[in-house]
């Protein structure tokens, strides 16, 4: 499969974003205890790839150990839509 945009939104919808990937690429089951409560699975692109569409005021953000991903949650249902990070 080729790279397409997809779109994607926390479950009230007040934040919205749109997302070039390759839906086929090999994803990864994060073991931090967070990921692994919610049992997430992780597809990485490049800044350039992402759009936030809405909701950048609604977005809260929560860090723990390295710091080195800020995990953004929906403020009003909770709702984890993406995160962003500074490792490669």
């Amino acid at each position: 499969m080729a790279e397409t945009m997809h779109k994607g939104s926390c479950h009230c919808g007040k934040v919205r974003y749109e997302v070039t990937m390759d839906l086929d690429r090999p994803v990864l089951a994060c073991n931090c205890s967070i990921c692994q409560r919610k049992g997430t699975l992780l597809g990485f692109v490049p800044a350039d790839a992402f759009r936030l569409l809405s909701g950048k005021d609604d977005v809260t953000d929560y860090q723990f150990g390295t710091r080195n991903i800020h995990h953004l949650f929906c403020s009003t249902c909770g709702g984890t839509s993406f995160a962003t990070g500074t490792a490669p």
